[in-house]
């Protein structure tokens, strides 16, 4: 009798992992969004700021220069993705922009870079757009 419950015991198992296995693997490959869609020159059209997302690396770091209109030193640079959006995180670290932040979310029907901008100078937050620049 015990050996019954073993062999069903088995066949279950086998079951669940031809049947569960495939989805899970669908179901991850299904959440690894195209990051390097972001990759490009986008401009800020309130004020000219330009964020250049030159690379996308596979950890999730962000090879991206920021401009007002001179260079301004970025601390951390990533992307991940939040509620199915592609999601960039830009630090700043420079005179007049001690920890600021930009985190930004991708809009393909847009081509668009938008969110949300925490001056920290000020502890304000405000929401922004940027568009891709087109060459």
């Amino acid at each position: 009798m015990q050996k019954n419950y073993i062999k069903i015991g088995i066949i279950v198992v086998i079951f669940v992992w031809s049947v569960c296995f495939p989805i899970a693997k669908t179901a991850v490959a299904a959440e690894k969004p195209d990051f390097k869609v972001i990759i490009g020159e986008w401009v800020r059209p309130d004020g000219g700021y330009i964020v250049r997302v030159r690379d996308v690396n596979p950890d999730g770091s962000v090879d991206a220069g920021y401009f007002n209109p001179g260079k301004i030193n970025i601390a951390e640079a990533n992307v991940s993705l939040w509620k199915g959006m592609v999601k960039l995180f830009i630090k700043l670290q420079d005179k007049g922009y001690p920890g600021s932040t930009y985190t930004l979310y991708y809009y393909p029907e847009k081509d668009a870079l938008a969110g949300f901008y925490y001056q920290a100078a000020v502890g304000q937050t405000y929401e922004v757009v940027f568009f891709r620049k087109k060459v």
